[in-house]
């Protein structure tokens, strides 16, 4: 049983053909949740740190692999969308971009310290799994990992939604 993703109406178990699972009650919030999902900030979209995606590794938008150290294999914002290499996008972290990754989060009740970050975010979005949480700040900090939460500075690719948090 779930609820629709953008007004949160209850949906039942609806399967379709398949085993799809019924995400959005009506055509009108598929549509809202996917204009949603194309508001990352101009600031972001203004960097030239954008690359396609296969998976949770970086492509250049001819298909070839990217290096997150490598700022030629690298595009523009309104390049990496018109690409339809890979399956996805991402941005490479550094000059500044850092991201906080919160893993196995209840987007309901998430961690006191994503919320504690938000007020000084650039953006903050759920993660591909559906299950995490990705907030992009400003910093120069050296990246660490801990039990579920990852902090990453430089040198390193972020696979994006587009799936603001909070909505």
């Amino acid at each position: 049983m779930s609820n629709c993703e953008e007004c949160g109406t209850f949906l039942g178990s609806v399967q379709f053909h398949g085993g799809s699972v019924q995400r959005f009650c009506s055509t009108r919030c598929r549509v809202r949740a996917y204009r949603k999902r194309h508001q990352i900030p101009q600031v972001l979209k203004s960097l030239p740190r954008w690359v396609r995606a296969v998976g949770k590794r970086p492509i250049m938008c001819d298909g070839s692999p990217a290096s997150s150290t490598d700022p030629d294999t690298w595009a523009s914002y309104p390049e990496v969308m018109r690409s339809k290499a890979g399956d996805g996008y991402g941005i490479m972290l550094g000059d500044g971009l850092a991201c906080w990754d919160f893993d196995h989060v209840d987007l309901t009740s998430p961690p006191a310290k994503a919320l504690e970050l938000l007020p000084d975010a650039i953006y903050a979005e759920v993660s591909s799994s559906g299950h995490g949480l990705h907030v992009f700040v400003e910093s120069s900090e050296s990246s660490f990992r801990r039990a579920g939460v990852e902090f990453y500075s430089r040198s390193r690719f972020i696979r994006m939604t587009g799936r603001r948090w909070p909505k």
